[in-house]
């Protein structure tokens, strides 16, 4: 038994654009999971609570302490059924504010990537009609890690996050047509959310499916603000954010828009001048912001996003390797 903690100020603190990963097995095959979206691990449930008319693959839910945290059979969302029965583990993870957990076969290690080590899944699967696997990485020349799309994920599996997520507050909202606006996202349930709504206020989006990518785009062309997600191959968005604070047009507004809405996270979007952190989801907040940066109008950089409650507060996770 090997205990290891993470510290959340280990990395990622100035743009470094590493990741660590957490490897895991389900239905026979290998998955991976940024540590930062890791809440906890849990090997015993004493009590789940089925769900009458739940969707298939949600198996109940649990208590951990005062919140009850539903529970996802990641092989039937896969439609992967080898070995099925012999989950061990449940990886509790934190999106869009909730806790959700992912039963799984086992955990096995955890490793220690940059950003470009991750192959993007689009160019590997080009053809092949698959929609959750975003990312690839080799800990080994002859193992691959599979990444996927958790965001999407439950987007399928909880339509009525979508439905929440429509923006609804529209008095408070700034003139933003023909303000054009840089979308760095992989996800791209998400990336479509998000740029549907922009363009229904007039905004005129680029978008770009990574860092890298978007970095690119920025490079071209001057930009009214960009909002950038945090995971994402090649480059993450704090490094994106880093290399626009150090370009020749350093005062472009940077909105950070992560699903990991812990205070660790948004003290490394504050560390590297982002002018907001915004957590998933929350398109009202999103579009209030943006319509003020757009404008000239600074914003209280804590108190955008502090409508959001999580459960990541703490700067480490302690996760147990058997």
């Amino acid at each position: 038994m090997d205990d290891t903690k993470i510290n959340a100020d280990s990395y990622l603190k100035t743009g470094s654009n590493e990741l660590r990963i957490l490897e895991y097995r389900a239905a026979g095959i290998s998955f991976g999971i940024n540590i930062l979206k890791v809440s906890k691990i849990v090997s015993h449930i004493t009590q789940l609570i089925q769900v009458p008319e739940s969707h298939p693959s949600i198996q109940g839910v649990f208590k951990d302490m005062n919140r009850l945290v539903p529970i996802i059979d990641l092989a039937t969302v896969l439609g992967e059924y080898k070995e099925k029965g012999k989950h061990d583990k449940v990886i509790v993870t934190e999106f869009f504010g909730l806790l959700t957990g992912f039963h799984v076969d086992r955990i096995d290690w955890i490793h220690h990537f940059k950003w470009e080590d991750v192959i993007d899944a689009k160019h590997v699967f080009s053809g092949i009609d698959q929609k959750y696997v975003l990312g690839i990485v080799k800990p080994t020349e002859d193992h691959m890690v599979l990444l996927l799309d958790y965001e999407t994920i439950l987007l399928d599996i909880r339509p009525e996050f979508k439905e929440n997520a429509k923006v609804t507050c529209t008095d408070n909202i700034n003139d933003m047509s023909h303000k054009k606006i840089l979308v760095a996202e992989d996800s791209p349930a998400v990336r479509a959310m998000l740029v549907n709504e922009l363009q229904t206020f007039g905004c005129d989006v680029v978008e770009a499916t990574d860092g890298l990518e978007g970095w690119e785009a920025y490079k071209k062309e001057s930009f009214d603000l960009v909002i950038s997600d945090v995971e994402m191959p090649q480059m993450d968005g704090l490094a994106l954010t880093m290399r626009i604070r150090q370009s020749e047009r350093p005062d472009t507004p940077v909105i950070v828009y992560s699903s990991i809405g812990d205070m660790g996270m948004k003290a490394r979007a504050k560390y590297l001048k982002a002018d907001a952190h915004i957590t998933k989801l929350n398109l009202n907040k999103l579009i209030i912001s943006a319509g003020k940066l757009m404008n000239g109008e600074k914003i209280d950089f804590d108190s955008a996003d502090n409508d959001i409650e999580t459960n990541s507060s703490e700067t480490a996770t302690t996760i147990t390797l058997d």
